[in-house]
């Protein structure tokens, strides 16, 4: 479904991606893991073509991603942000329903969609009427998962979407996400700087540094067969018991 080839990015005179290639298994999630800096986020931006690449191509389904193919390849993906990036002015209701009614949805199929959308991400139906200063942090997160769905997307990306979440919060909405994507069987595509989380989200895991890819594989891959030194520190400073099990 996607596929990256010789994708280099610079910001001023830092180059911030090194050429690389990937590709991006249908049906599975692929965790984007590594330190902040690292190029990740960034990573993750240039295939949802919010930043064009400096060189390289990314196809999505065969087709490239451009400036003039973008919008509409976007309806196709389901973007999830750290913070959930909900509109301060749209009840939840209206944040999640908000690209289906502008691509002209009728109000009874949006309002049948979100409902069944807060019932997939355990998002309490009280909750849609209420604006973002009145919800929790997850509750937000939960939100701007229903709005990447909302079309229901070939592909889903998520950036940190639990970084800023509390342990409790960040663990049951874990849970959740897995069952969603289990059960939806989308393709993922999920940034993380967290060891654990990529263990139990990721079925591969690509772990960057300075820009460039150091290994590809699972994480018991990473623990038992280290590509570089860089791979083992990173697992070290984590503290990770019983890595690679994915249970």
């Amino acid at each position: 479904m996607l596929r990256l080839v010789d994708i280099a990015k610079t910001f001023g005179t830092r180059m911030v991606l090194h050429p690389m290639s990937m590709e991006i298994p249908v049906g599975r999630t692929t965790v984007l893991l590594g330190p902040s800096g690292c190029g990740k986020s960034t990573l993750l931006r240039v295939v949802a073509g919010l930043i064009p690449p400096d060189q390289g191509q990314v196809f999505f389904n065969d087709e490239i991603v451009t400036s003039q193919s973008v919008q509409k390849l976007r309806q196709r993906m389901g973007f999830v942000l750290q913070d959930g990036g909900l509109f301060p002015h749209l009840t939840a209701q209206g944040n999640a329903g908000l690209l289906a009614r502008h691509l002209g949805w009728e109000v009874s199929r949006v309002n049948a969609r979100v409902e069944e959308l807060a019932d997939l991400t355990r998002l309490p139906h009280d909750v849609l009427n209420r604006y973002p200063h009145q919800m929790s942090g997850g509750q937000r997160q939960r939100v701007g998962i229903m709005r990447a769905l909302m079309l229901e997307p070939d592909l889903m990306l998520l950036d940190e979407p639990m970084g800023a979440l509390d342990p409790l919060v960040r663990y049951d909405l874990q849970n959740d996400l897995k069952e969603i994507f289990c059960s939806l069987q989308k393709t993922v595509l999920l940034v993380t700087h967290d060891l654990g989380e990529a263990d139990f989200l990721g079925d591969n895991v690509i772990l960057l540094k300075d820009g460039r890819i150091v290994q590809k594989g699972t994480l018991e891959d990473f623990a038992n067969r280290p590509a570089d030194p860089f791979v083992t520190d990173f697992i070290r400073a984590q503290r990770i018991p019983n890595l690679g099990s994915n249970q």
